[in-house]
């Protein structure tokens, strides 16, 4: 019997933890009270570090791969695990500035190319995902 959450081959165990992981990205809001400039570069603001860190903090002891704006490639640690392209905070400018239009969008590739993706909007709500060969929702 497979492995009931085998992000190798299951989209249902993929499109839920590229839920928890935008879920982590709230969490991660919940107390942060600086969302200016990072230090760490001109054009990334402290928003964008804790998002990538809760997004991390998921997906990596869970053996996806993660191709982050913010943070680099950081290699998949299970054997046939997508890479999750990430934009950890998408608008982070308009966040910086309590403009409320920012998401999260997370999007996972196997071999053959955009597999399961996710964006969710930061204020509002709103969730959209989409599965390779079973649309969008």
């Amino acid at each position: 019997m497979p492995d009931p959450h085998d992000v190798t081959t299951d989209p249902v165990a993929v499109l839920s933890d590229l839920h928890d992981a935008a879920d982590a990205v709230f969490a991660a809001f919940e107390d942060l009270v600086e969302w200016g400039p990072s230090g760490g570069r001109d054009d990334q603001y402290a928003s964008d570090v804790v998002a990538d860190r809760a997004i991390h903090e998921l997906l990596d002891p869970l053996g996806y791969g993660v191709l982050s704006e913010e943070s680099g490639f950081v290699a998949p640690t299970l054997q046939g695990a997508p890479v999750v392209v990430v934009d950890p905070l998408d608008g982070s400018t308009n966040a910086s500035r309590s403009l409320p239009w920012f998401a999260t969008s997370l999007c996972a590739v196997d071999d053959d190319g955009p597999w399961v993706a996710v964006v969710v909007d930061l204020v509002g709500g709103n969730r959209y995902d989409a599965v390779r060969g079973w649309g969008a929702r």
